[in-house]
C-alpha cells in the first residue's frame, strides 16, 4: 500500500487537545457525556498506528459487546473522517485476507475475532473486563481504557496492566511506548473512586500523570445549546449534574441499603458471546439487543417482574432465580417518563420475545390495584396481566395488597444483604443490563428522624421523575416479599455490623 496520507481532524476542542498534545505517558480524562471522548480514543489509535507499525494495543471496556456497539462506531465515524476506511486501510474481527499482504504485529494473536487489523501490521485488541484474565496472555505496547470509572480496579492491577510490556527494542524511543490512557464519566459510586488518585498522582509525578476533567460544555460548538436543554429536561439533577456537566458527587452517608456494595453484589459478565458469534454482529449497523445474548437470562427458569407505578413513571426490574448458584439477581430494568404502562411492558416484551419458559411471576406495589385510569378503567395490575397474557406469557400475581414498613423494610435489607443465610439466595445486581436499579438503591438515603426511605426525590416539581427511588422501590417490593419470612427470624452465621464493608 502507498503511503498513506491520514487527513487532520476538523475539530477539537480545550480538552481534546490536552490529551492529543500532553507528552506525558499516563493519561486520566474524566468527562461529560457527549465531551467526545471516543474521538480522543479515536486520535489516540491514530498515534500509535503511525509510530508503531506491528506494534499491538488494547482497548479495555465493559464488555466485548459494549466495545463492538458502543465504543467503535463513533470511532469509526473519526476515523473515516481522517481518511481510514473499513476494508480498505482496516478489517475488523479478522485478519485482512491473504492478497492484502498485510505484516502482522510482532506478537500477533492467535485469534483475531476481537481484534482490528491495520495496513501496516498494527493491532487493535479488544479486552472486556467481564473477561480480565483474557488480557494476561497477551503483550501490548499501549493501553487505552473506555467507561474506566466502571471497571474494576483489582481486575486492571493484577489482570490487565502487567501485560503492558515488550518491545522496548523497538518502540522505546517513543515516549507514550506502554503509555496508559483512561477515560469515563463521574464514578456514580464509591467503587469507581479510584480514579481521582490520579489527581495525586499528577502533582507528585508531573512529567509521567495527566488528570483532566471536563464538562461536556466543552463541546458545545459540536452539540450545539439544545443538546443541554433536552438532556437537562429529561434527566435528574443528580444524573445531569454527573453526567453532564461532570460534578462530583456529594457522599450519601445515611442509606437505607447500607450493606449494599458494588464489589459484592454486582456483576458484570453477563453476555452469551456464542450467540453475538453467530449472528456476526457488525458494529456499523444497528445492534441486536434481547435476552439471547444475556448469559444470566436462564432459558428454562421464570421470570420475576416487580412494578413500581406513577401518573410521571413506570419502572420495572426482571429477576430469576438461579438455584444452582443459589443467587437471586436482578437481570434487567426497564423504565419509561412521561409514558404510559404500556410502553413499559411492551420494552419488556420485545427484550424477553424469544424466552422460551413463558411464565411470570408478578410483583408490585399496593398501588398497583389501583386504577390506571390513563389507559383503562382496570387496575394497573389488571392490566399489566392483560397485555402480558395477550404476548403469550402466564402470568401470576404474586403482589400483596398491603404496604410493609420502612422499618420493617430496612431492618430485612440489612440481614438479606450479608449473605449469611445459607437457605436464602444471594442478591445480585447485572451492572450492565440494570446499573440503574443498583444506583437507585445505592443513593436511597433515609429520612433519619422518621426512620423512612427519603423519597422527596419523586415530588420535586423542577425536573422530571427519573428513577430516584422509584426502582428501589420496585426491588422492595419483589425481594422483601419472597424472602423476608426466610431472614426474619433467623439469626445470621456472623454477627452483623452495620457498615460492614
Amino acid at each position: 500500500m502507498e503511503e498513506l496520507q491520514i487527513r487532520p481532524a476538523p475539530y477539537y476542542n480545550f480538552p481534546q487537545l490536552v490529551i492529543k498534545l500532553s507528552s506525558r505517558p499516563h493519561k486520566m480524562f474524566i468527562g461529560g457525556r457527549g465531551v467526545g471522548k471516543t474521538t480522543i480514543i479515536a486520535d489516540e489509535v491514530i498515534k500509535y498506528i503511525s509510530a508503531m507499525p506491528r506494534g499491538k494495543v488494547s482497548l479495555n471496556g465493559l464488555t466485548y459487546f459494549h466495545i463492538r456497539t458502543k465504543s467503535l462506531p463513533p470511532i469509526i465515524d473519526h476515523w473515516e473522517r481522517r481518511g481510514l476506511y473499513r476494508g480498505i486501510h482496516y478489517f475488523i474481527g479478522h485478519k485482512a485476507p491473504k492478497k492484502f499482504l498485510w505484516d502482522e504485529p510482532h506478537q500477533p494473536p492467535l485469534d483475531y475475532t476481537n481484534c482490528i487489523h491495520f495496513w501496516n501490521g498494527f493491532v487493535l485488541e479488544f479486552n472486556s473486563f467481564d473477561r480480565p484474565e483474557m488480557a494476561r496472555s497477551g503483550s501490548y505496547d499501549g493501553m487505552i481504557f473506555d467507561e474506566a470509572t466502571k471497571l474494576k480496579k483489582s481486575a486492571i492491577d493484577s489482570d490487565v496492566l502487567p501485560a503492558n510490556r515488550g518491545n522496548r527494542d523497538r518502540y522505546g524511543h517513543l515516549r507514550f511506548h506502554h503509555g496508559t490512557l483512561f477515560l469515563g464519566s463521574m464514578p456514580l459510586t464509591s467503587d469507581g473512586d479510584w480514579v481521582f488518585d490520579y489527581e495525586s498522582l499528577m502533582g507528585e509525578f508531573p512529567n509521567e500523570f495527566l488528570y483532566l476533567e471536563a464538562s461536556a460544555q466543552e463541546n458545545i460548538k459540536i452539540l450545539g445549546e439544545r443538546y443541554f436543554r433536552d438532556l437537562k429536561r429529561v434527566l435528574p439533577q443528580v444524573i445531569y449534574d454527573l453526567e453532564v456537566l461532570n460534578k462530583r458527587r456529594k457522599t450519601n452517608v445515611n442509606r437505607f441499603y447500607p450493606l449494599l456494595f458494588e464489589k459484592q453484589h454486582g456483576y458484570t459478565n453477563s453476555y452469551d458471546y456464542s450467540f453475538y458469534d453467530r449472528i456476526n454482529q457488525d458494529p456499523s449497523k444497528n445492534a441486536v439487543e434481547d435476552s439471547r445474548g444475556d448469559v444470566d437470562c436462564h432459558s428454562l427458569d421464570p421470570l420475576y417482574l416487580s412494578f413500581d407505578f406513577g401518573t410521571t413513571q413506570n419502572c420495572l426490574i426482571v429477576g430469576q432465580w438461579h438455584r444452582d448458584s443459589n443467587e437471586f439477581p436482578i437481570i434487567k430494568n426497564f423504565y419509561v417518563e412521561n409514558e404510559t404502562l404500556k410502553v413499559v411492558v411492551e420494552m419488556f416484551t420485545r427484550y424477553y420475545q424469544h424466552h422460551p419458559t413463558r411464565v411470570i411471576y408478578l410483583y408490585g406495589g399496593s398501588d398497583g390495584q389501583r386504577k390506571n385510569d390513563a389507559a383503562s378503567r382496570k387496575s394497573y395490575f389488571d392490566d399489566v396481566v392483560d397485555w402480558l397474557t395477550k404476548a403469550g406469557w402466564e402470568v401470576y400475581l404474586r403482589a400483596e395488597l398491603f404496604e410493609a414498613s420502612h422499618m420493617d423494610k430496612f431492618n430485612f435489607w440489612h440481614k438479606f444483604l450479608c449473605g449469611d443465610f445459607p437457605s436464602v439466595p444471594r442478591f445480585k445486581v447485572n451492572l450492565n443490563n440494570a446499573m440503574e436499579s443498583f444506583f437507585s438503591m445505592d443513593n436511597a438515603p433515609i429520612l433519619v428522624d422518621e426512620f423512612k426511605k427519603d423519597k422527596r426525590s419523586e415530588r420535586r416539581i423542577d425536573q422530571p421523575r427519573w428513577k430516584a427511588t422509584d426502582l428501589s422501590d420496585a426491588v422492595d417490593n419483589l425481594y422483601y416479599w419472597m424472602f423476608y419470612q426466610s431472614v426474619g427470624d433467623q439469626q445470621p452465621s456472623n454477627e452483623l455490623i452495620f457498615l460492614r464493608r
